[in-house]
């Protein structure tokens, strides 16, 4: 198995590890869907699995030919991961001055990537979506399939059907994830 070389690099940065251990002490009584660490590696997960299965849907993997090269996939994977981590780090910033994380995280993340020598062409993606992933635009834009893939997985980490504060909830019903799919 190939390393996951920035998402190692975001695991190990104090800072990011820091905003993590902000996350988790501000939601300790928060009643409604986490932010924290784990709530970043089920978007991950949930991301790969998903483009994984498209993958294989169009053909592109098979028992006997491969398309698509290892290195290929593992770049995306980094990717995915590297996202889905950071795309709610500006939480920290929202509990303390009121910025909706999706602006304060972007700053927040670009700060961070550039600290873990993250690919200077890959920076202005992973910020753009993480500006945009709350509905205030289109947050996977045709250059950004690794954001419709982490922005879909947001959603579908939810377990609102046996969310317990679920009749109190802010989201629409059309937004509530209703099942297990993946």
């Amino acid at each position: 198995m190939k390393k996951m070389k920035y998402t190692d690099r975001l695991l190990k940065n104090e800072r990011f590890l820091q905003i993590q251990r902000d996350i988790r002490t501000d939601e300790t009584d928060r009643i409604y869907c986490h932010h924290e660490l784990e709530h970043g590696l089920d978007v991950c997960r949930i991301a790969w699995i998903m483009y994984l299965e498209d993958v294989v849907s169009e053909g592109m993997i098979s028992d006997t030919t491969d398309a698509e090269s290892d290195s290929d996939r593992e770049e995306i994977k980094d990717r995915i991961y590297v996202t889905g981590l950071l795309h709610d780090i500006g939480r920290s910033c929202q509990y303390r001055t009121g910025e909706h994380h999706a602006v304060s995280g972007a700053a927040l993340a670009e700060q961070i990537l550039r600290t873990i020598d993250y690919p200077e062409n890959r920076i202005s993606e992973t910020v753009d979506f993480i500006r945009d992933h709350h509905g205030r635009q289109n947050a996977y834009t045709d250059r950004s399939m690794i954001g419709y893939y982490v922005e879909r997985a947001d959603q579908l980490s939810r377990n609102c059907f046996c969310c317990p504060a679920a009749a109190t909830c802010k989201w629409s019903d059309a937004e509530r994830n209703r099942t297990i799919r993946f």
